[in-house]
């Protein structure tokens, strides 16, 4: 693997485990230096869950994350709770509720939307892939398509 692709990787697991601990604080309403503190010690967010070709569940270790990423967007969700949630509600349809979404696809919206705040200068589709890349982990439906589209509203409107 390339220097590149290892920085890529880092990059992605930072905000896969940004969504995990988003999720791990709405769950536990744990503070949230603590949640963030925990999953940069590895306590927490350390191993995802998979299915193997048998259908079993087996847990991967996921490679190490950027901290320095992780740690921005934590902060920016917690920084801009009130405005991120405020703007999920601005961009979903009159047809999709925000309260309706299911938790995971929350916290995916909430971290893309922490890192527009937490990195103003990077280009907007590289956040918007991401998220996407990790709501197709989650989902194979509508929910990839609500991720794209709510992020790219969120994009145009924090670039204005």
């Amino acid at each position: 693997m390339t220097k590149e692709n290892t920085s890529k990787l880092k990059f992605t697991n930072a905000r896969l485990l940004a969504v995990q601990a988003l999720y791990a604080h709405a769950v536990s309403e744990e503070d949230w230096d603590k949640i963030t503190s925990r999953f940069l010690l590895g306590e927490l967010g350390a191993q995802l869950i998979t299915e193997n070709s048998r259908g079993d569940e087996e847990y991967i270790t996921i490679e190490s994350a950027d901290a320095e990423l992780f740690t921005q967007i934590m902060k920016a969700a917690r920084d801009h709770q009130t405005d991120i949630e405020a703007a999920l509600r601005t961009a979903l349809s009159e047809k999709v509720l925000y309260e309706r979404l299911e938790l995971t696809l929350q916290c995916i919206l909430q971290a893309g939307i922490a890192e527009f705040y937490a990195n103003p200068s990077l280009d907007a589709p590289i956040i918007i892939n991401e998220y996407v890349d990790i709501a197709r982990s989650f989902y194979d439906g509508s929910e990839i398509k609500i991720t794209n589209a709510v992020l790219d509203r969120f994009a145009k409107i924090i670039k204005e």
